[in-house]
């Protein structure tokens, strides 16, 4: 959805600037149009998970160390990421269906989490493709982790031989 968002964007600029090749006024009219457009059709609004909890500082080892009987599953992203933002509905979802007293969902964002994302071994950086990355945590450690890979399709590889039922 994103990259067809992208595409859709560049096809409107290549088509302002031909309308301005051919004629000043047709280029100011598709202006308009495409202004009246932006305002009057909103994008979907994503409703986000109460349950959820939000880890912006470095608060998610000692969440995981004060409720070791707790399993988490916690996904860990940046705000820019087409990845990131596709996966945010199904997260949001998973989280509203089974989010119980032992089982609970957090996002924890790279860019705000100084430090905490490295120790469970995720770049924060920009040019990484590893993001959206989920963990699963089980007795406060790393169970189990999807992240993604080149070419973009996610995939599971377990730390320990835990079975983890949800």
């Amino acid at each position: 959805e994103s990259y067809l968002s992208t595409l859709y964007m560049f096809a409107k600029g290549a088509s302002l600037i031909l309308f301005y090749k051919m004629d000043i006024q047709l280029c100011l009219w598709y202006l308009l149009l495409c202004v009246v457009l932006l305002v009057a059709i909103k994008p979907p609004v994503l409703d986000e998970s109460s349950e959820m909890k939000y880890f912006v500082d470095d608060s998610l080892p000692q969440v995981l160390r004060d409720n070791p009987e707790v399993t988490w599953i916690v996904e860990f992203y940046t705000t820019f990421s087409p990845h990131c933002n596709a996966l945010k509905p199904v997260f949001a979802a998973l989280s509203r269906e089974y989010t119980h007293e032992y089982i609970k969902f957090g996002k924890c964002d790279v860019l705000k989490a100084y430090g905490v994302p490295e120790m469970y071994g995720i770049s924060s950086s920009c040019l990484k493709t590893e993001l959206p990355a989920i963990i699963i945590f089980e007795n406060g450690k790393p169970a189990a982790r999807i992240k993604q890979r080149m070419n973009g399709k996610p995939y599971v590889m377990t730390y320990v031989s835990v079975s983890c039922v949800i």
